[in-house]
């Protein structure tokens, strides 16, 4: 097997999580077309699955811009959809950017040193390898498992294999039949 470079593990598993996630969001609008589905929450005080989905697709943008800066400048979204469709197409422009980042562009970027504002908590820095399996990757998988658990309890028939269909498609040999 060939060593991980930091393509694949960022570029390569944001895009997986953003096909999971619109696998989940599409799979939700076939359940029930209501449009309530953007301000649902698992619990009072969590915020909306809108939240999630924006997250996903800003924390990706935000990742870019540290770890790929000579592609700059990056879109600006307002963070505004409130239907399915809506979200859905968030996640296609999410998507659609990340198509336009190349191997090359992250080659020998591993150790390069990223700085991360913190808000309250201030400002802090990493080398671009701690801060894909440290922050962004983690922070991308949480959000994307918060949508999948805010339909799940709400109704919709997603199970894991809804979440997990895009990354075995790309990582195994053989995949199953799914």
């Amino acid at each position: 097997m060939a060593p991980v470079n930091l393509f694949d593990a960022s570029i390569t598993q944001f895009i997986n999580s953003c096909k999971s996630l619109k696998a989940i969001l599409q799979k939700a609008k076939a359940h029930s077309p209501t449009e309530e589905y953007a301000t649902l929450r698992l619990i009072e005080d969590m915020l909306p699955l809108s939240f999630q989905v924006q997250t996903v697709s800003n924390t990706i943008k935000k990742a870019l811009e540290r770890i790929v800066p000579q592609k700059a400048p990056y879109p600006v979204w307002e963070d505004k959809e409130s239907t399915l469709d809506e979200l859905i197409a968030r996640v296609d422009k999410t998507l659609a950017l990340l198509e336009t980042i190349t191997k090359e562009d992250l080659a020998d970027k591993d150790s390069e040193v990223v700085e991360m504002k913190l808000g309250p908590r201030g400002t802090a820095t990493a080398e671009i390898k701690g801060y894909v399996f440290g922050y962004s990757l983690p922070n991308v998988y949480f959000h994307t498992t918060a949508t999948y658990a805010i339909l799940r309890a709400k109704g919709v028939p997603v199970g894991k294999m809804d979440f997990l269909t895009s990354y075995l498609e790309n990582n195994l040999l053989t995949p199953p039949t799914l």
